[in-house]
């Protein structure tokens, strides 16, 4: 059965007939959802039930839109407030941006972008009181049901901060690699994030306008591709990028990219996902070459995935260190306990092999030679 998405106009107006509103805010995020709904229509392989909580999503998104719009409307002070940096850590998805970002996320010194506010925003959290908020409590559920289901492949933390997919979603200018839709990601490839990215701040002071401390913590593998514009909306951003062989963290995102998938009409085509996917990233990498050159190495900080299994906590410390930040004793120590409960295997094994998605080792050495290359990746057995 073929699946009728609905069109933009029909989605807007649905949105302001649920939040009784009509202000989407500003930025150009009619053309992603235009271009997020043709390439549904044209690339998704997804069943009736997989499509229709899709689109319950993008309509989620709208309705945060223009309760983002009400919330300024009454507390238009938000817009002022300081944004400080944010540390953005970022690089090939599977190259322990995760585990580094929870590392750092026990740290109070930092605010966490977490996964349950951002998926309603409105009201901003309150500090003192979000043991008892329920989007909190939704979101306990909901880490359970990630953890249970994939755990052993990707770690989920109730308060760590994670990836900025709602904030970029109500944008309509996502990364949206949990759907098949080939022909907007190379849209979003090439899209200019500058109007996204002021948005994204927006947010951003909202979520903070009642919830100290107002020092960003961001983790997104996906800001490889647009780094200039995050920049130009956070000037004082610093990142810290990760790194591993592509050989092992290309396979090994593309296995979690298939089980989060929305369910499918049919069989899946996984040959055609793994090569969409490889050339993704690849270009992805070559992007964030090209902007660290714009951007200035100095603002950049590698992490060598093999360095970071080693020697975890010298890692933290190097990091401390070039922000000139302290790691106070007490915050040293809940890192160390994290790491003891979350070391390698502590959660099960990750079985995938790149042959299950068309992919071979000679391929994917051939395709990001010239990033191993450039940051002197060191090639996995």
């Amino acid at each position: 059965m073929t699946v009728r998405y609905p069109t933009a106009d029909e989605l807007l107006a649905e949105a302001a007939a649920e939040a009784g509103a009509g202000d989407f805010g500003p930025g150009d995020f009619r053309d992603g959802l235009e271009v997020l709904l043709d390439s549904l229509g044209h690339d998704g392989d997804l069943s009736v039930a997989g499509a229709a909580v899709v689109v319950d999503d993008l309509r989620r998104r709208l309705v945060n839109r223009l309760e983002v719009e009400g919330w300024y409307a009454r507390h238009p002070e938000v817009g002022s407030l300081e944004v400080r940096g944010p540390i953005d850590i970022n690089g090939l998805p599977r190259t322990g941006t995760t585990a580094l970002a929870n590392m750092l996320s026990v740290d109070p010194q930092f605010r966490c972008l977490r996964r349950w506010e951002q998926a309603q925003p409105v009201p901003p959290p309150v500090l003192g009181e979000e043991e008892r908020d329920p989007r909190r409590l939704e979101g306990q559920r909901v880490v359970a049901e990630f953890n249970a289901a994939i755990g052993e492949k990707h770690i989920f933390e109730l308060d760590s901060t994670t990836e900025d997919t709602e904030l970029l979603g109500m944008a309509f200018h996502g990364q949206q690699f949990t759907l098949p839709v080939y022909r907007y990601h190379a849209w979003w490839r090439a899209s200019d994030m500058t109007a996204t990215y002021r948005y994204h701040r927006r947010v951003v002071q909202l979520l903070q306008s009642r919830r100290p401390p107002n020092l960003w913590l961001f983790k997104a593998p996906h800001h490889n591709f647009h780094l200039e514009a995050l920049a130009a909306a956070y000037p004082d951003a610093r990142f810290v990028m990760t790194h591993r062989d592509p050989v092992r963290s290309v396979p090994s995102w593309v296995s979690i990219v298939a089980s989060i998938l929305p369910e499918a009409a049919g069989e899946r085509d996984l040959h055609r996902l793994g090569r969409e996917a490889a050339e993704h990233l690849r270009v992805g990498v070559e992007q964030a070459m090209d902007a660290r050159r714009r951007l200035g190495d100095e603002r950049f900080l590698d992490v060598h995935h093999r360095q970071m299994i080693k020697d975890p906590m010298g890692t933290v410390r190097r990091i401390y260190e070039w922000l000139d930040l302290e790691l106070t004793p007490a915050v040293e120590g809940d890192i160390a306990r994290w790491q003891a409960a979350n070391r390698t295997g502590a959660h099960g094994i990750h079985h995938y092999t790149a042959e299950e998605f068309g992919l071979t080792d000679a391929q994917l050495r051939a395709a990001f030679d010239p990033y191993v290359r450039h940051f002197d990746i060191e090639l996995e057995a």
